[in-house]
């Protein structure tokens, strides 16, 4: 009697442990293909990433209208959407030699300038720096070929007449390029002059 409890006793052991381990092996089961749904349905709907941005002369950019792209189209020149003055001179009250004889690097020129002739009072190349349009501070007064390059665009930036505006080009201690935006001759003028040369800033990016 005693042999045929312990036997029994032992096959209700392997039923439950059979039991168990099929409702163990149906868990890890149910949680693989769920694993497996959800990965499945991250790599198949991947994020669809942001198209580049093109840009294009006369697009409105950082603070102004682009007049200028490099041959990757990343990088280039923007003006400022309206002139800073018409009534500015070059000097600041005296005739002093800044070494901004640059004419492709605006940047440098400017730096030179307001270096030379002190970082107060109100002349072309300090107001072109003290410009904050779009947030920037990098604003500069543009050397003679890139005044040349903003000339070409004009009608694409806009707000021009035909005005003299200056360069920050120098060519002598008492003379420095202007350019008519009229018919876009270049030609020297007295940095004293203020009451009909204009300033219009430009900045690169």
């Amino acid at each position: 009697m005693r042999c045929l409890q312990k036997e029994l006793i032992a096959n209700i052991k392997k039923i439950t442990m059979k039991k168990l381990n099929c409702h163990l092996f149906i868990s890890i089961l149910i949680a693989s293909v769920f694993v497996g749904v959800c990965g499945c349905s991250k790599n198949d709907n991947p994020a669809t990433p942001a198209p580049p941005v093109t840009l294009k002369l006369g697009d409105s950019y950082q603070g102004g209208i682009i007049f200028n792209l490099d041959a990757s189209g990343k990088h280039g020149l923007i003006a400022a959407t309206s002139d800073q003055s018409r009534l500015t001179s070059w000097w600041n009250g005296s005739f002093v030699s800044t070494g901004a004889n640059s004419t492709t690097d605006g940047a440098g020129n400017t730096s030179k300038i307001i270096q030379a002739q002190g970082n107060s009072g109100s002349y072309s190349a300090k107001i072109c720096r003290d410009y904050r349009g779009g947030g920037y501070a990098d604003w500069f007064l543009p050397a003679k070929d890139q005044l040349n390059l903003l000339y070409q665009q004009k009608n694409l930036v806009g707000g021009f007449g035909d005005e003299i505006y200056w360069t920050s080009t120098e060519i002598s201690t008492a003379d420095a390029w202007v350019q008519y935006f009229k018919d876009g001759q270049q030609w020297s003028d007295n940095t004293s002059d203020g009451a009909t040369v204009g300033t219009r800033a430009i900045r690169a990016f």
